[in-house]
């Protein structure tokens, strides 16, 4: 016998604003593979004798610091499309898709660029806890110019996640794979992650998107 529920609550939200931005941005999925090498040595050295899990380092606050470099190089990245208008922001907040029981959240850091990674990483679990915990606030999820969604550790290896409206971009982060890779002529084993941008084309050209994806490689692989 079949099953009927009712959408309510924060699925329809969700339903409402995915619908939403499927109909109103023109979107184009780019991915790259990054070797995840010299982030994964940062990662371990920056939480090495670290006791307190609330300061600990990931590899997503990495990203959320080195794509808020790219986004200052590349201020598309921090536009949204308004009334007709291109509207570029002059701060960078970044968002964090957190899973929910009952759906998903998207609280924001403000201002990533001017913060060091250790700041990010405290104020990025802080509001990943409090998501969790129901303990949300209106600032928390609002305000958000750019959005990270991480589905690596669910052994993802490529996906085209869905804009977080009025953003004009959302990286999607996949699972690290030890993979062959041919380095000066010889076959090495790296840790490759596949990065996938989608950008709105209404503001973002193929060009433009395939330079800031690059310079976010750039960044991953020797540091910001």
């Amino acid at each position: 016998m079949e099953k009927r529920t009712e959408v309510a609550g924060m699925r329809k939200i969700i339903a409402e604003r995915m619908s939403e931005s499927w109909h109103v941005s023109p979107r184009v999925c780019y991915e790259l593979s990054v070797d995840m090498t010299y982030t994964k040595d940062l990662v371990k050295k920056l939480n090495e004798n670290l006791d307190d899990k609330s300061k600990k380092v990931t590899m997503n606050h990495v990203l959320m610091k080195v794509c808020a470099q790219a986004m200052s190089e590349y201020e598309m990245f921090n536009s949204s499309f308004e009334d007709n208008e291109i509207v570029t922001h002059d701060s960078i907040n970044i968002g964090l898709a957190v899973a929910v029981d009952d759906g998903l959240i998207v609280p924001n850091v403000k201002d990533v660029l001017n913060k060091d990674l250790r700041q990010v990483a405290v104020e990025t679990n802080d509001a990943v806890a409090r998501t969790k915990n129901n303990r949300i606030t209106m600032d928390d999820i609002t305000g958000g110019t750019f959005t990270i969604t991480n589905l690596g550790m669910m052994g993802i290896e490529s996906f085209s996640p869905i804009i977080n409206q009025p953003e004009a971009a959302i990286l999607g982060v996949t699972k690290i794979i030890d993979t062959p890779v041919v380095i000066d002529g010889e076959i090495v084993i790296r840790p490759m992650m596949k990065l996938d941008l989608v950008a709105d084309h209404r503001m973002i050209d193929g060009a433009y998107a395939a330079k800031f994806l690059s310079r976010v490689k750039d960044l991953m692989e020797t540091g910001m």
